[in-house]
């Protein structure tokens, strides 16, 4: 081993911190210098970075998914204001995603209706707005819009 290099298991302990720039400037230099000549390092190394892109990228996603699904209930829920409903609007027009959203939201919000009179048929109380809103917050998004509204009912009928 070349004075001044790093062995591969300190290489290994130090990794993360280099990846995130995390590592003073002489030590990032040492550690830059053996990826370079150690291909098994330089393949953990661009596996790594690979891995946190890829995370990156569903983060993203993720976020997009969340912003689009908050702006929905606002436009539904006639929260938004004009600038907003523009945009939302505009969306609506270009992107699936969002058409889909609006959809599953509007069916959610129909089968509530639809439970609420058929409650009231048979002199059950009604839901509430309150409890309504409540379960809104709380909905898991990953759940269809049916197994949503019977976990509501159950919710609501175990009071």
């Amino acid at each position: 081993m070349l004075k001044g290099y790093y062995k591969c298991s300190e290489i290994n302990k130090m990794l993360l911190r280099y990846i995130h720039f995390d590592l003073p400037k002489n030590e990032m230099t040492r550690v830059a210098r053996h990826l370079r000549n150690c291909p098994k390092c330089m393949e953990k190394y661009s596996r790594i970075q690979n891995r946190k892109k890829e995370l990156k990228e569903k983060m993203y996603k993720i976020e997009k998914n969340l912003r689009m699904q908050s702006e929905i209930s606002s436009y539904i829920d006639n929260e938004s204001d004009e600038r907003q409903k523009f945009i939302t609007e505009g969306m609506l027009l270009v992107d699936e995603n969002y058409k889909k959203e609006l959809f599953a939201n509007e069916e959610i919000s129909r089968l509530l209706k639809q439970c609420s009179r058929e409650l009231k048929r048979k002199r059950i109380p009604l839901i509430t707005e309150e409890i309504i809103e409540k379960m809104k917050k709380e909905q898991k998004r990953d759940m269809n819009p049916i197994a949503q509204l019977f976990q509501l009912l159950h919710h609501v009928l175990a009071k």
